[in-house]
């Protein structure tokens, strides 16, 4: 489906090699983020795509293999890129890709698609990742004495998508907080508050600082790390909370709002709906054939988690009736009297005693027309008292009626 095009799409989008036929769980979840926030590249390659015929035969490896052959620039030019898509897209076996695309959708069914995906995405994300990060940058300062802790890890990938959480459980706020000793060669610089622990492959690159709520950052020598340790603790700046990208199954405290809707997991209303029947849920949350009755309270209800959790999506889910000026027209009665006092502000209208007296008037400044005449000494006298210019009879020709009376009906 074009759907699973556009996972795809964004999936090649990725700086990662993995193995394109057995996704890891980190990439399809964020693919299915950069997805549902339209975030560029993807969207651009998304519509190029979509408008191809016939793009839902070609073979995954051939998408992958066109977007990660191309050019990192071509987005930003529609044109381009869609010539260039009908010059490289040309896949005659969709069902056996060749090998040289699969080189070219770098897929990678030798490496451990999962860590090694795990770890880019975790260098992504600012943490630092052996063989990915530069030792050399300043915020990865080390010291000769300092080595990193080995701790146990927290959320462990037993296989087949089960995760091992019973490290995680037992140093959650249930069952107590952690208290680690502290020296002087390896100074704490940021706290990981056990409400705010991270699950899953999202922080499998980052197990350390989590096991012991310390990261492996230390200062330059001991002599700075005892002077920091002297600052009162009411002048330190209190670390900001740090959120998995995707939760594990868990009891997580001190969630944000915003952390919370963005994050997965279904919501509880689909919880019941899914204790009711499982196929009730497929078919109102999945396949979404049942329709939602509306009702005013159910509206109510949206108005008030709306406005008091989701103050951003008022306006895409509500219609708000705009504020209506002071004066303005609402009804035909308001319009109707404002015409009839801008009616009464005219001058008054003339009569039709006023009209025809001023017809006649004027009708009295006019020539007076001449009458035909009954007979041909009455014609011959109106024609004679024409203008010179009307008398279009040439002298010793015959004037007969008609002729005069066509000169004076000319006058006329």
């Amino acid at each position: 489906t074009l759907d699973t095009l556009d996972v795809e799409i964004a999936m090649a989008t990725l700086p990662m090699d993995f193995n394109i036929y057995e996704l890891p769980g980190s990439v399809y979840r964020r693919a299915k983020e950069i997805v549902k926030k339209k975030e560029s590249p993807f969207k651009e390659w998304s519509a190029a795509l979509r408008a191809t015929p016939g793009i839902l035969d070609y073979s995954r490896a051939a998408i992958f293999a066109l977007i990660r052959s191309a050019h990192p620039e071509f987005y930003h030019y529609p044109g381009r890129l869609q010539g260039y898509i009908n010059a490289n897209l040309t896949e005659t076996d969709h069902e056996n890709p060749t090998e040289e695309a699969l080189t070219a959708a770098r897929h990678t069914p030798e490496k451990d698609a999962v860590e090694e995906a795990n770890r880019q995405l975790a260098a992504a994300r600012g943490e630092y990742v052996e063989g990915i990060s530069d030792p050399n940058d300043p915020k990865w300062v080390k010291t000769g004495t300092s080595q990193p802790t080995t701790e146990p890890e927290l959320v462990k990938n037993v296989g087949n998508g089960i995760f091992d959480v019973s490290a995680l459980m037992q140093n959650s706020s249930t069952h107590g907080t952690e208290t680690n000793p502290e020296t002087t060669s390896n100074v704490q610089v940021q706290k990981a508050d056990s409400d705010e622990k991270q699950a899953g492959d999202a922080v499998q690159a980052g197990e350390d600082d989590l096991g012991t709520g310390k990261e492996a950052v230390t200062v330059e020598n001991q002599n700075q790390a005892e002077a920091q340790q002297n600052v009162p603790e009411s002048q330190q700046e209190e670390p900001e909370a740090a959120w998995p990208e995707y939760f594990e199954p868990g009891r997580y405290e001190g969630v944000p709002n915003e952390v919370y809707h963005a994050a997965n997991g279904i919501s509880s209303t689909q919880v019941k709906d899914a204790r009711v029947s499982l196929m009730y849920f497929n078919a109102r949350h999945v396949e979404k054939t049942i329709v939602k009755e509306r009702s005013p309270v159910l509206d109510m209800g949206n108005l008030v988690h709306a406005l008091a959790l989701q103050p951003e999506n008022l306006e895409a889910e509500f219609s708000v009736e705009p504020e209506i000026p002071e004066g303005a027209f609402t009804t035909t009665a308001t319009l109707r009297e404002f015409i009839d006092a801008h009616n009464a502000s005219l001058p008054a209208l003339l009569s039709a005693d006023d009209i025809k007296a001023l017809l006649e008037e004027y009708n009295a400044t006019l020539p007076s027309q001449m009458p035909l005449g009954a007979s041909v000494d009455e014609t011959y006298a109106s024609y004679e008292q024409l203008p010179e210019e009307f008398q279009r009879i040439e002298n010793g020709t015959k004037h007969t009626a008609t002729a005069m009376k066509a000169c004076i009906k000319e006058y006329n």
